[in-house]
């Protein structure tokens, strides 16, 4: 698409959905928190996928499978520099849910046992609840709530200080609020978690969208975030863990891709993260993500800082 000024007009081409019209009105779109429309650009790379080099990935030697196995890794490397990350440690996922019950079965219920405590602040998503819940009845850990101050709709970091303890095993946290939008002070929760030895889980799914996340210097162990909400299709997303942390984890589904070799005398996993992908990955859901994390980049970094700002978008 051609540079154009970043104006209301400009923006709505680039999204085929909102030339619809509502109630005999054209449409207008505010639900972006819970779901992103796409771009004609995201919409093509999934159309080109699978009208003209649909192929399994990791599975064989023909041209096809060849070329979708280069787009699928290439679209890993997208992603891992979208979020200043090492490639080794990003995985693919259905999406933010899927990777946060992944490190809450392959990481945390192999590392937390009973008496110790996570942190979970009052603010997350569903998502970001349950699984802690749930491996907190199977290890006879703690759940402890970080309390939403009411006033002010955020998380005060001193209140955070006085839950901490040798027992703090893990924090999981959202990086950006799905509900008040608020931002919540990531760097600092960080680093004083990892005082105390705990590691720390971030929901990015609202916070990728809006601003550039650096994971080399935010230093969060884990980070997980959903495609459809950053204008890529369902079904796909990315969790991304410290390499050093995936290595050590085991396989949480098995199947076909994540092994080397296997024998009834005893299977060879693959390598992380090939060993947490499990069975045929959504590969249009992958490339599509990777065309969306590029579009998502330039628009952070164009984006107006007032609403008299004119820029230029390529999208």
């Amino acid at each position: 698409m051609t540079t154009r000024p970043f104006e209301i007009e400009a923006i709505r081409q680039a999204f085929p959905s909102l030339s619809h019209h509502a109630s005999q009105q054209p449409l207008v779109y505010l639900d972006s928190a819970a779901t992103s429309q796409k771009p004609k650009q995201v919409i093509d790379a999934i159309s080109q996928y699978y009208s003209g080099a649909t192929a399994n990935v990791h599975r064989g030697s023909h041209a096809l499978t060849t070329a979708a196995t280069n787009r699928f890794e290439a679209a890993r490397k997208t992603v891992a520099d979208f979020l200043g990350a090492p490639v080794r440690g990003i995985v693919w996922t259905r999406g933010a849910t899927e990777a946060l019950n992944l490190i809450a079965q392959s990481y945390a219920r192999q590392n937390v046992k009973a008496g110790d405590e996570i942190i979970v602040s009052e603010m997350e998503h569903h998502a970001n609840i349950v699984p802690w819940q749930i491996v907190a009845e199977q290890t006879g850990a703690t759940i402890v709530k970080w309390p939403v101050d009411p006033t002010t709709c955020t998380l005060d970091l001193t209140v955070f200080e006085t839950l901490l303890s040798e027992k703090t095993k893990l924090v999981a946290i959202g990086h950006v609020s799905n509900v008040t939008g608020t931002r919540n002070p990531i760097e600092a929760v960080i680093q004083k978690a990892h005082s105390v030895g705990a590691v720390v889980v971030v929901d990015g799914a609202q916070a990728v969208v809006h601003e550039t996340v650096n994971l080399s210097e935010l230093d969060a162990d884990f980070y997980v975030f959903s495609g459809h909400k950053l204008f890529a299709p369902a079904g796909i997303g990315a969790l991304y863990g410290k390499p050093s942390l995936l290595d050590a984890m085991p396989p949480w589904h098995g199947g076909g891709k994540m092994v080397e070799k296997v024998s009834f005398s005893g299977t060879h996993f693959a390598a992380s993260p090939a060993k947490f992908e499990a069975g045929t990955p959504n590969v249009a859901g992958a490339i599509a993500l990777a065309e969306a994390s590029i579009g998502t980049t330039r628009l952070i970094a164009l984006k107006p800082k007032s609403t008299s700002a004119r820029f230029n978008i390529d999208w």
